[in-house]
């Protein structure tokens, strides 16, 4: 804020002052312990001074701003100034001593004056009534404030207060908690939405009490916390708030709202040590503080931020009052040594435009002219030395007015700008010289006040207060000329034949604007008239329905003018138009219109602004439905407080600010979004769709383009190309559809109809596109192609009215027509219209000769195809009969027989449908005549299952039954050809081959019982369960000792009823292995146990059942009395321990199933029986992967060095000794646990490796073999070469290869299956027995196990399959994975790295898994120890399948 007066009244102590209320001209102060009043204007000037006879106590403002009011010490008068002649002073006697303080009423009518002893006297301005009342309270009234209501309210030290009327009598008494200060009244908003009045007021300095007069008794009092202090002072804002200032510096805002009452809204420490007034400017939204020496400005919308801090370094803690003019323009503060400062709080928001150019008040008397069409812009300022009250701009000149005062200062240069709507008149080379003013000044004073001014280059035209209009010209030789001259150069309008209405009322003009061509004006009673300036004639008299109050012109070339009239309505107007179009929801408390000064073609953007938002419009004048203006209220743009838009310049708004300032504001329809931006702010199709739509409406094409291809949508971009197509704009259109929806037949419509020139034609294309077909066929009778209206019509198949068109413009089209609409009336069943219209449709064909002979011939052909339906519809049979007879179309000869048909003339349709090879057809109607010989020479030609079925039963009534039987396997008639077989031919074997093919249940029921009759109850067994008839079927086998047969037939489909008749069938036959099945399949589970208990143990197939029907049943009880059994307690024989085994698997605890798995595995590959072992490992490997359980360490090392084992046979079947050699060395450093077969393998492996040139290794494994405890088992034929080795050892050795640790790259021996550094056991190739690579990292499409992927292809291009799970496999199936990393992941994870125990720690285990419990822990323990004790003899271990000890 600008300071723009410091005073000093005088006196020792602060300055009283007031700001004059409402026009603020005025500020009236006195210092202290002076006796007079100065009153000075707004510049500081001294208008009056009034002399007192003691010291001011107070003064007031009337509210309409005419009086000042004042009491003064030592005097009974009241002291009255009258603003209004600006002198002289009126003394009212009160009687009253000791006056203290004074109120004016809301209305200005009334002055109340209290004194220091409770006395109260109040004074009516206009009548001079006294009204003195004594002892209003016992003490002092320290303050008064009257309501809207003409309530008086007083506060007084007697800790009370009081309202009274206006006679002075109370009305309402109430004491207090403190004393009351601070009394203000205020129209506070409820909850209920309406506003009462509400009376405040500070008790003690502590506390505010808020007192609403319509709840005496519910009263409320806001105390706050102790840290802030004293109150210092408060004001209410914004309906229902109150901002506190706190004598320690704290600011508070809290609300009168019950549900906030209570809570701080706001809290602040905005001094260091004091704060000392708080004053609101409702005009300006803000609030001003004074504390320390600053004073701080907020907005009241953010209390947060400081809009404005004036600091005053000499006035240190010596703030005391602060105070806004009613106008929001000055704010006045003053200090404890009688200094007043008053600073420039907001200008008066006087602003013109001319095209780009804005001239604005920048100070009380400095006017700016700002250029935006320059690069950069230009400012120019002019002094004018008095402050204004309007500013107006034209080309060449800047008007500034007070009253009847204008002055004229001329601008240079002479240059028409291309925004004035007029060309260059320099070259384009030669560049635009600065905006200056030239110093030339041409002053006028006018008869009467003016109200506004407008210019263009040559004319100003002033409207005075009267309603009148002056016209002159802006010449130096007007302004100079005396008053004869100015008399003939001035123009008065209205004239006189449009002064006055019909009914004699006086027509004032409200509103006037001006181009470089017109001058426009608007009058009270709806006159809009446009007057051309070069002649200046009126060319247009517009006569709007009610009196118009405010004119706006586009600008440029434009004619259109956008009028507002007293009821709040807007239209635009044109004098080329026929009508004006009216603004749809213009806002109600609109106060002005700004035109866009740089439109997009074809679109004219205007803006509508009020107080809070400024609202985008778009008129456009070429559309689909003519002149349209649409209002974008869904994108208004906010206006912040305080802001007077003054230019709108491609979407963006500059405003004046109270400061004097431009700011410039994005519209929102503007707004620029980059892709991203877009897409977050619009997430459905819908709002992106909507959003693109507004871009195109206010013309930013460019940006639109650059959303691609981040705007995805289809339902977006077809709403884009919908507006485009809307607004006529083809070409855009046409670009949507092929680069953003890709949609070539609306590209190609769109190009067809891209070149109609003529508006008319392409409104009716645009509508024929949008559905709107009348409209269309009304554009296209209108334009000067009416025959595109009857080819809509032909196209929309509307006959009637195309063949009307064409019967008027188009006699060359009827032919076509009449044949398109006779086959329309043929489908709808109209026979005769259609015979008539083919008829006509033949007959005109002349008409039409640019049709080729081809086309001649298709059109001959139709017709009388269509006639001759028509001719047999309408019951013409010997007409059409004729008109078919050298008919060949198939089609046609199918829809005369089917006339035909349904006319019953049956045989002469069945005829025409031979003509026309349908013989199905054919032979249906002679069926229908029982023609069975005309049937029979069709049967080879048919496929109907339902005419060989009629012609089968015919055959059969005939008693040709091979013929039937035949038609009726034709027919697909299962049963009835079984039926003829049987029954009639009697082929019972061919029968049953049929029924046994074809499944049917009634003709299995039918062989059941012929079988019966025939003694053949197997077949008969049979039969009857393909009928669906197990129970007879049972009987029967029960009667005929045939259930072993039937079982057989019926165990995977008999219920469990039919299951469990079975089994107690063979139960009571003694067949205890048979009934044990079919009680397992029946789910009974005790029963099925106790069957295969029963059962000699010969194969283990019954023990393998039990554990089966134990694994299903998931019972303890059955799972006990199955261990007793393989413990021996039955029978006292203990069972092998395998059988655990698969009880574990059965029972789904794969866990202990693999313990017991190493358990035997161990004990077979301690006999010797390594294949064994192999397989067991492996397939419960498989088992606990299928079930994603882990895989015991101990498990995966013995399956790793088993299949090393057997590996050996098949790499040196296959020639690769090095690797067996490699193998049988990793099995001889674990000789240990082949304890069964220890100097065949040493023997081996020395062979292997001397073979490999291996001959360190071979040495090292040869002297072993010579221990005594191995050399006299050593066979003879190789001991003699092994003892050659010892004698003479070869240190040669070849090195290992090494080879990258899939886990940590580190390189290990490639036999090696531990690395040194990651300490992590690698997983192995099942082809080579090396360690896994990442490289090669491949799999067995059957076991999954990994493979080294060109080692395993070597082994199974010569072996045909996997060394692991024996299954074949293809070369080409080998591929290396995409992903070795996860495999090896995996690999690891299947692996747990906990040991396998003893043999009872397996047992433990189980245990505590749930599969054995209680005592059977010994039981079990007791039998895998008897199996783990028990030897196979040789034979033994040679019929279980060993590999032995392999001697190469």
């Amino acid at each position: 804020m600008k300071r723009i007066i410091s005073t000093k009244p005088g006196g020792a102590g602060p300055t009283m002052f007031e700001w004059q209320r409402g026009a603020s001209q005025y500020l009236a102060s006195t210092g202290a312990g002076t006796m007079t009043i100065s009153i000075a204007d707004r510049k500081g000037n001294l208008i009056d001074n009034i002399h007192l006879t003691g010291e001011c106590l107070h003064m007031k403002w009337s509210p309409d701003g005419d009086c000042l009011a004042a009491i003064q010490s030592k005097s009974l008068a009241l002291v009255l100034w009258d603003a209004t002649v600006a002198k002289g002073t009126t003394l009212i006697d009160t009687g009253m001593k000791n006056m203290e303080s004074l109120a004016w009423s809301d209305d200005g009518d009334m002055i109340a004056v209290a004194t220091s002893k409770g006395n109260l006297f109040v004074y009516e301005r206009r009548t001079g009534k006294k009204i003195p009342v004594i002892s209003k309270h016992t003490k002092a009234i320290v303050d008064l404030a009257w309501s809207s209501n003409n309530e008086l309210a007083c506060a007084s030290s007697d800790r009370s207060f009081s309202i009274s009327n206006r006679e002075g009598d109370t009305t309402f008494q109430m004491n207090l908690k403190g004393e009351p200060e601070n009394l203000q009244w205020a129209k506070v908003k409820q909850p209920d939405g309406s506003v009462q009045q509400t009376l405040s007021m500070t008790l003690s300095a502590k506390s505010l009490f808020i007192f609403n007069p319509s709840k005496p008794h519910q009263p409320i009092e806001l105390a706050f916390h102790q840290k802030y202090g004293t109150i210092a002072k408060y004001s209410w804002f914004k309906d229902n708030q109150l901002i506190v200032g706190f004598a320690p510096g704290y600011i508070v805002v809290v609300t009168t709202n019950p549900s906030e009452l209570g809570q701080e809204k706001f809290q602040s420490k905005s001094y260091k040590d004091t704060l000392s007034d708080v004053v609101v400017s409702p005009i300006l939204n803000m609030v001003a503080t004074c504390g320390d020496s600053a004073i701080k400005i907020h907005d009241l919308s953010n209390l947060q931020d400081v809009s404005s801090l004036i600091t005053l370094e000499n006035e240190r803690d010596a703030l005391v009052k602060l105070q806004f003019s009613d106008d929001g323009q000055f704010l006045t503060v003053s200090t404890k040594d009688g200094s007043l400062h008053t600073y420039l709080s907001k200008l008066p928001t006087l602003g013109h435009t001319w095209a780009n150019r804005i001239a604005h008040l920048i100070s009380l008397s400095d006017v700016a002219v700002v250029d935006y069409s320059t690069t950069p812009i230009s400012v120019v300022k002019c002094e004018t030395n008095s402050e204004p009250l309007f500013v107006s701009l034209g080309p060449k000149h800047l008007a500034v007015g007070v009253g009847p005062k204008i002055k004229y200062y001329c601008m240079s240069p002479a240059v028409k700008r291309p925004w004035d709507g007029i060309v260059f008149e320099y070259a384009a080379v030669k560049p635009l010289p600065p905006l200056a003013f030239t110093g030339k000044v041409w002053e006028k004073e006018y008869p009467m006040a003016v109200t506004s001014i407008v210019m263009n280059e040559q004319y100003a035209a002033i409207l005075f207060t009267n309603g009148e209009l002056h016209l002159h010209p802006l010449e130096e030789s007007y302004f100079n000329a005396g008053q004869a001259g100015k008399g003939s150069l001035n123009l008065v309008f209205p004239e006189e034949q449009f002064s006055q209405t019909e009914a004699g009322a006086i027509v004032e003009i409200t509103s006037v604007a001006m181009t470089n061509e017109f001058l426009i004006y608007g009058t009270s009673h709806g006159a809009l008239l446009h007057y051309d300036l070069d002649e200046i004639l009126m060319v247009n008299d517009y006569r709007h329905t009610t009196g118009i109050t405010a004119i706006y012109p586009s600008p440029g070339l434009s004619t259109k003018v956008i009028l507002v009239d007293d009821k709040k309505n807007a239209f635009i107007v044109s004098p080329i138009s026929d009508a004006p179009i009216e603004i749809p929801s213009f806002p109600a408390n609109a106060r002005g219109v700004l035109w866009e000064t740089a439109p997009f073609p074809g679109r004219f953007i205007f803006v509508v602004w009020d107080d809070t938002a400024v609202t985008t419009f778009v008129y456009s004048p070429l559309t689909l439905r003519g002149h349209q203006c649409r209002g974008l209220h869904k994108a208004a743009t906010r206006l912040p407080y305080g802001l007077k838009p003054v230019l709108l310049l491609n979407g963006v708004l500059v405003c004046q600010t109270p400061g004097g300032k431009l700011e410039s504001l994005v519209l929102a329809t503007h707004e620029e979004l980059g892709p991203e931006n877009f897409l977050r702010k619009y997430p459905t199709d819908e709002d992106q769709g909507r959003a693109l739509r507004l871009l195109y409406i206010i013309g930013k094409l460019g940006t639109i383009w650059q959303l691609y291809p981040a705007v995805v949508s289809r339902k977006a971009w077809s709403m884009l190309a919908e507006a485009a197509l809307h607004s006529l704009d083809v070409s855009t259109a046409k670009r949507i559809y092929r680069q953003m929806l890709g949609d070539a037949g609306m590209v190609l419509n769109l190009e067809r109809i891209e070149a109609v020139e003529e508006r008319i034609e392409l409104q009716g294309h645009v509508a024929v596109i949008f559905g709107d077909f009348n409209m269309a066929q009304q554009c296209f009778l209108t334009s000067s192609n009416p025959k595109e209206a009857l080819y809509l019509r032909r196209d929309l198949l509307e006959w009637e009215q195309a063949l009307s068109l064409a019967n008027r413009m188009a006699p060359e089209e009827i032919p076509v027509i009449a044949r398109e609409y006779a086959i329309q009336l043929e489908m709808d069943g109209n026979a005769a219209d259609a015979l008539a219209m083919y008829e006509k449709a033949r007959s005109t064909i002349a008409q039409n000769a640019d049709l080729s002979d081809e086309d001649r011939a298709d059109h001959e052909r139709v017709c009388k195809a269509g006639m001759t339906r028509m001719a047999f519809r309408t019951g013409d049979i010997a007409r059409g009969m004729a008109l078919l007879s050298d008919a060949t179309d198939k089609q046609l000869l199918l829809d005369c027989a089917a006339v035909l048909e349904s006319l019953k003339q049956l045989a002469e349709a069945a005829v025409i449908l031979e003509r026309g090879s349908m013989w199905e057809r054919a032979a249906e109607i002679w069926i229908k005549l029982k023609s069975w010989s005309k049937v029979g020479k069709l049967i080879d030609k048919l496929n109907s299952s339902k005419i060989f079925l009629q012609y089968a039963r015919a055959k059969e009534a005939e008693g040709q039954f091979l013929d039937a039987a035949s038609a009726y396997e034709r027919a697909k008639d299962h049963d009835n050809v079984a039926r003829v077989l049987l029954e009639k031919l009697n082929d019972m074997e061919g029968a049953a081959v049929l029924v046994r093919k074809t499944r049917s249940r009634e003709s299995a029921k039918m062989m059941a019982k012929a079988f019966q009759a025939a003694r053949d109850n197997r077949a008969a067994v049979e039969f009857y369960l393909l009928a669906g008839m197990p129970n007879e079927a049972f009987e029967i086998a029960k009667s005929q000792d045939v259930v072993e047969h039937f079982a057989e037939l019926v165990q995977d489909e008999a219920s469990n009823e039919l299951l469990s008749s079975i089994a107690l069938y063979f139960e009571t036959k003694g067949m205890v292995l048979q009934a044990g099945r079919f009680h397992l399949q029946a789910s009974h589970y005790a029963e099925a146990l106790k069957m295969f208990l029963q059962c000699p143990v010969i194969d283990g197939s019954s023990i393998d059942l039990a554990i089966e029907t134990v694994g299903q049943a998931k019972n303890d009880a059955l799972t006990h009395e199955l261990i007793d059994f393989l413990m021996g307690e039955t029978d006292g024989m203990p069972k092998d321990a395998k059988y655990i085994f698969k009880l574990y698997m059965s029972l789904g605890q794969f866990k202990e199933a693999a313990r017991t798995a190493i358990i035997i595995a161990r004990e077979e590959q301690v006999l010797g029986n390594y294949r064994a072992a192999h397989d067991l490992l492996f397939d419960n490997y498989r088992q606990l992967k299928t079930t994603k359980a882990k895989v015991p360490a101990e498990l995966d090392r013995m399956l790793m060095l088993l299949h090393s084992y057997t590996l050996v046979k098949t790499l040196v079947r296959i020639d690769d000794h090095v690797k067996g050699a490699r193998m049988l060395m990793r099995v001889s450093n674990n000789i240990s646990k082949f304890p069964a077969h220890v100097v065949p393998i040493l023997t081996s492996t020395v062979v292997e490796c001397h073979r490999a040139g291996l001959k360190k290794a071979a040495f090292e494994y040869a002297a072993m073999l010579m221990r005594p405890e191995y050399r006299q088992k050593v066979d003879a034929k190789f001991k003699r070469k092994i003892e050659q080795i010892v004698r003479r050892p070869e240190k040669d050795e070849v090195v290992e290869t090494m080879t990258p640790c899939p886990f940590c790259n580190n390189p290990v021996a490639e036999t090696s299956l531990d690395c040194d550094e990651c300490k992590n056991h690698i997983p192995y190739c099942i082809a080579s027995g090396f360690h896994m690579v990442l490289e090669e990292w491949a799999v067995c499409p059957s076991c999954e196990f990994p493979a080294l992927a060109s080692h395993f292809k070597e082994m199974v291009e010569k072996v045909e399959q996997c060394p692991m799970c024996s299954a074949k496999v293809s070369p080409s199936d080998i591929v290396s994975v995409d992903n070795p990393e996860a495999y090896l992941r995996g690999k690891k994870s299947d692996i747990e790295e906990s040991g396998v125990g003893s043999p009872v720690a397996a047992v433990v285990a189980s245990a505590r898994a749930g599969a054995v419990h209680g005592e059977e822990r010994e039981k079990v323990q007791k039998v895998a120890g008897e199996a783990s004790g028990s030897q196979d003899s040789p034979a033994q271990s040679q019929q279980r399948g060993n590999v032995g000890g392999l001697v190469v």
